[in-house]
């Protein structure tokens, strides 16, 4: 029996790094009946996919992400992708970012904290990680926060739809009405921005002469910037906690010198990826490590199990925030669709987490087995029960 064959969606969502270990040394391209894919696991047969957008591509009638909310940047590629990418993509370069954002990022961070400090104890993932990446976003986007409670909603069921790789026809129902609700939001949003541009990414793109997408096109690529920034930071903020909180010496050590914090957050990202896969739809025939791969078949980069493979990571299973090469990770892939938001994630990250903690004196896990990150396409807590010494 080959590994593949036992391999389910459950241990991938419970468990998976001793079943990655044991890819990675003997089974490095696995044929997974369960998922109707393969799994490639390897660090160098990874990138070769995800740099290969000729072979391995995003367009497919098949696309998860397409039927939910339409032809947007993750369902194309080529010049195509390029075209809906770059007016977007363009507002996220790391400098603007930390120039326009960083207080903002701080004072969010500090008000939410205001909340719930007084309580001695709460539940991190809802009311500081989800709500910080969700406040950050609608402001970076240009919403209004005040509708932030109708994006949680609208979320839930984009993401359900999305990671609906089973097929479950009321999962994709609920998906598409939620970005029906969503598409007459922001269409809404986009004609008050061209009566009153801002400099918000959407303000700029409206202000923009080089950005010639539709209404549709601006719709559909903002619903995915927008939830992929949601669930992609509050996963990050929340595995940075767990893996801090589970490893003390290294929280010690952070609290003492703020340096540290850079790469602490890329070896979070290496060591627990919130996003621990990319799909590539085959589009001709090929071969991986000698297996061939037919066209049409799907292909499943396990970013989570490249993360860890020692080949290129020394101890691989070892959580190190001196990790010299903790930033060769692939938690933002590779390539054309390397992710445009990770500087805002990490920007969220370095600012909103050391305040957090700082404020916290003690802080302590409730149940570090609760609280433990789960899950196969994105991985975090699912609750982040914590509690600290009165304040």
């Amino acid at each position: 029996m080959t590994p593949g064959s036992t391999i389910t969606l459950q241990r991938l969502h419970d468990s998976p790094y001793p079943l990655f270990q044991q890819l990675l040394a003997d089974e490095p391209v696995t044929w997974v009946p369960e998922l109707n894919m393969w799994l490639i696991v390897r660090y160098e047969d990874v990138v070769q996919v995800l740099l290969d957008w000729q072979t391995f591509g995003l367009e497919s009638e098949h696309s998860l992400i397409a039927d939910t909310i339409g032809p947007m940047m993750l369902s194309m590629d080529g010049p195509a992708h390029q075209r809906l990418r770059v007016p977007l993509a363009t507002p996220f370069r790391p400098k603007p970012l930390r120039r326009n954002y960083a207080g903002i990022i701080a004072d969010m961070a500090h008000l939410l904290v205001d909340e719930f400090v007084a309580e001695g104890t709460a539940d991190l993932h809802s009311q500081f990680a989800t709500e910080l990446a969700l406040l950050t976003v609608t402001t970076v986007l240009g919403f209004p926060i005040a509708d932030r409670a109708s994006f949680h909603e609208w979320y839930r069921d984009l993401a359900a739809a999305i990671g609906n790789v089973l097929g479950d026809t009321a999962v994709r129902e609920r998906g598409q009405q939620a970005f029906a609700r969503f598409h007459s939001y922001v269409v809404g949003v986009l004609e008050q921005l061209k009566r009153q541009p801002d400099e918000s990414v959407l303000g700029q793109m409206i202000a923009s002469e080089a950005a010639d997408l539709t209404m549709d096109e601006l719709v559909s690529n903002t619903a995915i910037t927008f939830f992929g920034g949601l669930e992609t930071t509050a996963a990050l903020l929340s595995n940075t906690v767990w893996c801090l909180l589970t490893h003390p010496a290294d929280l010690a050590r952070l609290q003492a010198d703020e340096n540290l914090w850079a790469n602490a957050v890329e070896e979070v990202l290496r060591w627990e990826s919130p996003v621990q896969t990319a799909h590539r739809h085959v589009r001709r025939d090929t071969a991986v490590q000698g297996n061939p791969i037919g066209a049409g078949q799907m292909v499943q980069c396990m970013l989570s199990a490249a993360n860890r493979d020692p080949r290129l990571f020394a101890e691989p299973d070892r959580f190190d925030i001196d990790r010299a090469n903790a930033a060769k990770h692939l938690s933002f892939a590779r390539g054309p669709h390397f992710c445009f938001g990770a500087p805002l994630a990490r920007l969220e990250a370095t600012i909103g987490l050391p305040i957090l903690l700082a404020r916290l004196p003690n802080l302590r896990l409730c149940d570090a087995a609760a609280s433990r990150p789960v899950g196969h396409e994105f991985r975090s807590p699912p609750t982040l029960g914590v509690e600290w010494e009165g304040v």
